[in-house]
């Protein structure tokens, strides 16, 4: 493992994922379920979409990780760039521009795992601590995490969840931002559906 992936790891610490606090119901529409928490001390929330589909983890897992860190795409994203690459860990650079406010930049660490029940869970977090120079004009996003997990359903198939938070950072009303980050995640869990899809006929 180079020192730069152990660097990455080092700055990754699992405290963000260990909020206590139950989500809320907000919708259930078109097969998708959208839920969110309350953090403590942030305007900001966590918002969670959930999936029910019949495609398998492994396939779920593998599209989702190459798509977030070696082919990201979406309307925001003008700048994806892997700066280091793993088995089960990378890290990426990215750039995003959305209306009306400054461009943003972060770093994630990406990390893959395997759980015992079979299941597949992928995290992220901005670990900026590795970031190139912040570009002028650019505004840098240090509150940045989420994570995909991919769990085995007693019917077949397979139950997909996205669980994001971000903090734009700057000087941004926050509602401006609540609708933004929830339609985020929400079109984020049903672009990995679409990845994974494309993914499968790829490897026919």
């Amino acid at each position: 493992m180079s020192a730069f992936i152990l660097l990455a790891l080092m700055q990754f610490p699992l405290d963000v994922f260990e909020n206590p606090g139950a989500f809320t119901r907000l919708e259930d529409r078109d097969g998708v379920v959208m839920s969110e928490r309350a953090l403590k001390n942030s305007v900001y929330k966590e918002y969670r979409a959930q999936i029910a589909t019949t495609h398998p983890i492994d396939a779920l897992c593998e599209a989702s990780w190459e798509w977030g860190t070696r082919k990201a795409d979406g309307p925001a994203l003008i700048l994806n760039k892997l700066l280091q690459d793993g088995d089960d860990v990378r890290v990426v650079y990215n750039q995003i521009s959305q209306p009306i406010v400054a461009k943003r930049d972060y770093v994630l660490t990406v990390m893959k795992e395997r759980l015992p029940d079979g299941s597949c869970r992928v995290r992220f977090r901005t670990t900026n601590e590795l970031a190139p120079p912040k570009p002028d004009g650019f505004v840098r996003m240090d509150k940045l995490w989420g994570e995909w997990l991919f769990e085995a359903v007693p019917a077949g198939g397979a139950k997909l969840t996205y669980t994001l938070f971000s903090d734009p950072a700057g000087s941004v009303p926050s509602f401006l931002v609540h609708g933004a980050q929830r339609k985020a995640t929400r079109d984020a869990a049903v672009m990995s559906l679409e990845k994974t899809k494309k993914y499968l006929e790829a490897a026919k």
